[in-house]
C-alpha cells in the first residue's frame, strides 16, 4: 500500500469487542494454550497480534477474485489453505464483502475501524490458528455465534458509522428492473459486437416485448453500449459519458419513451475506470490514475480512476446531465481494484448523486460495511450458469455476501438466467433452476436476457415469478441486523 492511498485517518485504539467499551484500556487475557478470549478481549495499546483457535474452512467474504472458478462457483470465498489477506486493500471482483472473517464454528471475527487499514490482516496458518494483526488504531470485534454474532457486528458498525436502515424507499425502487446487458450479448453474432448494438430501437423492441409479455412495469435500464468511444476503442468510452449520436440521436427522446412506456429509466455507467482519449481525461487529466493489473501499459488500455481528484465533481457532472434527461436510477460498475481506493470513489459518486436528486437510485456491487452508507441498492452481481463450475454454490454466497455486508440496504436480484448466453449455458433447466433459486428472496428481480429465446416455459415462468413478487410485500431491504 503506497502513500497515495493511505487516505484513512489514525487513531489511538487498540482492540475490542461486543459488549465492551472500545475505549477501554485493558489487557488481552488468554486460554492456558495461548489463545485470545472472545468474551474478554477489550483494548491495550500496543497490542500488535491476536491469536484464535479456529475451525477450517474460514467463510472469508470479502475474498472475491477474478478468476475462471470464480465466475462459475463460490469456493474461493472458503479458505483451509494457509494464507495472508488484508481485507481493505485486497483487490476485488465481483463482490467483495466486508472485513470479516466465520469459522466453521461460528467463531465471528471482524474489523470495526478503517483506521490503521493499511496493517490490519487476518493471518491463517492452514491448521487451527488464526492471526489478527491489530494495528495502533484498529479494533477487533470477536463473539461465538455466526450470524447471531454477524448481526450484532453490523447493529454496532452501523451506530459507528452514523446510518440507519431504510424504513421507506421511493416506490420505484421497489419495481422489477429490466435490464438490456444480457440482451446484448444473447444478439450479438460477433465478439465484443454487443456494445455497438444498444440502440433506440433496442430500448424500444425490449419494452415492447415485456409489454408483450404481460410482465409488471418496472424500471428499465441501458447498459454498457449507449455511449460514444472517442478514439474508436471501447475502452475511450471509459470517461466520456456522452450519448452516441449515432445509435441515440436524442437521448431525451429515448428517455421519454421509456417513460411514455410506462417504465423508469435507468442508466449503467463505469465510473471508476478512464481512458486517457476519453472525453473527462482530455479536460482533466488529473482523473487518470493508476493503470488496470489487468492491461497492458498501452494507449488502448483503460486505467483507473485517481481516487484523489475532485472526484465529487466529476460525478455531479455526469450524474446531472442524465437527471435532467429523466435517468433516475444509475447502476455503477465498480473499478474492481484495491477496495480502500473503491471505497473514496463510491462515497463521492453516492454524496454527488444525492446533492441532485435525494430519491436517485444509486446501484453499486460492494456490499461491505464500510461502503453500506453509500449506497441505496447493492446488486447480487453476474452469475455464469456453467456446468464446468458449482454455479449454484456462486448465486447462493453471492446473495449471502450481499445480504450480510450490506444491512438495511436494498437488494438487486441480478440477471435472471446469469451472464453467460452460449447454448450450453442458456438452456430451460438452468434459466428455471437460478430463477427458483431467487424465489422468496430479499430483494426486486431483475430480467435482462428475454426469456423467449429460450423457451415459452421460460416466458410464463418469468412472469409468474415476477407478478408474485409485484402482488407480495416487495420486500426489498436486507434486515440482517438487531432490531433496536
Amino acid at each position: 500500500m503506497n502513500d497515495r492511498r493511505s487516505f484513512f485517518g489514525k487513531a489511538s485504539v487498540g482492540l475490542a469487542v461486543a459488549g465492551t467499551n472500545a475505549n477501554a484500556i485493558a489487557k488481552v487475557e488468554k486460554s492456558e494454550d495461548g489463545y485470545s478470549s472472545g468474551n474478554a478481549v477489550t483494548a491495550e495499546r500496543g497490542v500488535e497480534k491476536v491469536s484464535l483457535k479456529v475451525t477450517a474452512p474460514l467463510f472469508c467474504p470479502y475474498h472475491s477474485i477474478s478468476t475462471p472458478a470464480e465466475k462459475g462457483g463460490g469456493a474461493h470465498y472458503y479458505k483451509s489453505m494457509p494464507f495472508t489477506h488484508n481485507p481493505f486493500t485486497i483487490p476485488a471482483s465481483g463482490m467483495s464483502g466486508s472485513p470479516v472473517i466465520v469459522d466453521a464454528n461460528g467463531k465471528f471475527v471482524g474489523f470495526m475501524t478503517t483506521f490503521g487499514f493499511e496493517n490490519s490482516t487476518f493471518s491463517f496458518d492452514g491448521k487451527e490458528t488464526l492471526t489478527v494483526t491489530v494495528p495502533e488504531g484498529q479494533e477487533l470485534f470477536i463473539e461465538e455465534g455466526g450470524d447471531a454474532a454477524w448481526k450484532n457486528y453490523n447493529s454496532i458498525m452501523m451506530k459507528r458509522l452514523n446510518f440507519k436502515p431504510y424504513t421507506t424507499t421511493p416506490d420505484f425502487w421497489a419495481d422489477v428492473e429490466y435490464c438490456t446487458w444480457v440482451e446484448q450479448k444473447s444478439q450479438s453474432k460477433v465478439r465484443r459486437d454487443h456494445f455497438k448494438l444498444l440502440t433506440h430501437q433496442f430500448v424500444s423492441d425490449y419494452l415492447d416485448k415485456v409489454i408483450e409479455f404481460g410482465y409488471p412495469k418496472g424500471k428499465m435500464t441501458l447498459d454498457h453500449g449507449w455511449g460514444i468511444f472517442p478514439d474508436g476503442s471501447l475502452e475511450s468510452g471509459f470517461g466520456s459519458w456522452l450519448p452516441d449520436p449515432k445509435t441515440f440521436p436524442i437521448f431525451e427522446k429515448t428517455m421519454g419513451m421509456i417513460q411514455e412506456k410506462g417504465f423508469t429509466p435507468g442508466l449503467w455507467i463505469g465510473f471508476p475506470k478512464v481512458h486517457h482519449n476519453s472525453t473527462i481525461a482530455k479536460r482533466y487529466p488529473d482523473m487518470l490514475g493508476d493503470w488496470s493489473v489487468t492491461s497492458a501499459r498501452k494507449p488502448n488500455a483503460e486505467r483507473w480512476l485517481n481516487p484523489k481528484a475532485d472526484i465529487f465533481e466529476y460525478g455531479s457532472e455526469v450524474i446531472a446531465r442524465f437527471h435532467k434527461m429523466g435517468v433516475r436510477k444509475f447502476k455503477i460498475d465498480m473499478s474492481y481494484n484495491t477496495k480502500s481506493d473503491m471505497l473514496h470513489i463510491h462515497k463521492e459518486l453516492y454524496r454527488a448523486a444525492k446533492a441532485i436528486d435525494p430519491e436517485l437510485e444509486m446501484e453499486f456491487h460492494v456490499p461491505d460495511i464500510f461502503f453500506t452508507k453509500f449506497t441505496d441498492v447493492t446488486r447480487t452481481n453476474d452469475v455464469w450458469l456453467n456446468d464446468k463450475y458449482d454455479w449454484p454454490a456462486r448465486v447462493k454466497t453471492h446473495y449471502e455476501v450481499t445480504y450480510k455486508s450490506s444491512p438495511g440496504r436494498a437488494i438487486n436480484l441480478d440477471h435472471i438466467g446469469g451472464n453467460d448466453t452460449s447454448v450450453a449455458a442458456l438452456t430451460e433447466g438452468k434459466y428455471l433452476r437460478h430463477l427458483a433459486m431467487y424465489k422468496g428472496k430479499t430483494g426486486y428481480p431483475l430480467v435482462s436476457v428475454l426469456p423467449h429465446h429460450i423457451s415459452s416455459k421460460c416466458v410464463d415462468a418469468t412472469g409468474e415469478y415476477l407478478w408474485d413478487y409485484e402482488k407480495g410485500g416487495k420486500k426489498i431491504i436486507s434486515d440482517f441486523y438487531l432490531p433496536t
